[in-house]
């Protein structure tokens, strides 16, 4: 009986971890993704058109970066709560301050230049540089995150395989 119990407990931090990994993949695509794609595009989008793309652009916010992003700080406290053995508190804190590094940088640097070149109607290649200057600061952070992460997965598995035979 209490074999399945450790069973059990076992799974939940596997799948806490899990969903904490994906996550922390998954944003660093985004980050990725937005500095080769989406800012450099922004230089590309005409004068008269850019108020409204930049408004397009900010109202799709929400679902594909905010809510992945809340996802992945959600998923990596819990991660500081359940986790398995394998994985040391101290990494899962390092996490945390990288991935809480992406918000600050986001809300100290990129939301600022969003809003003036929101304000001034259009977008200049000053304003785009100095986005995916920042940005890359937030790229860096978020794939020392999936560097980490990928340790602490390589170091579960092998562990998890050495004690199954």
């Amino acid at each position: 009986m209490s074999n399945t119990g450790n069973t059990n407990i076992m799974n939940t931090e596997i799948i806490v971890f899990v969903i904490a990994a994906s996550a922390t993949f998954f944003n660093n695509a985004l980050h990725w993704y937005t500095q080769v794609t989406t800012y450099p595009l922004l230089g590309w989008v005409g004068q008269a058109e850019f108020v409204s793309f930049h408004k397009e652009y900010e109202r799709r916010l929400p679902f594909s970066i905010y809510v992945p992003y809340t996802f992945l700080m959600l998923s990596t406290l819990l991660l500081a709560f359940v986790r398995p053995v394998e994985v040391k508190l101290g990494w899962v804190l390092m996490l945390l301050a990288l991935n809480a590094s992406i918000m600050i940088i986001s809300l100290t640097f990129a939301v600022p230049i969003h809003n003036r070149l929101q304000h001034q109607g259009y977008s200049d290649k000053g304003g785009i540089r100095r986005l995916i200057r920042y940005n890359s600061v937030r790229l860096i952070a978020s794939s020392a995150s999936s560097v980490i992460m990928l340790y602490l997965l390589i170091g579960l598995l092998l562990n998890r395989t050495a004690t199954s035979y």
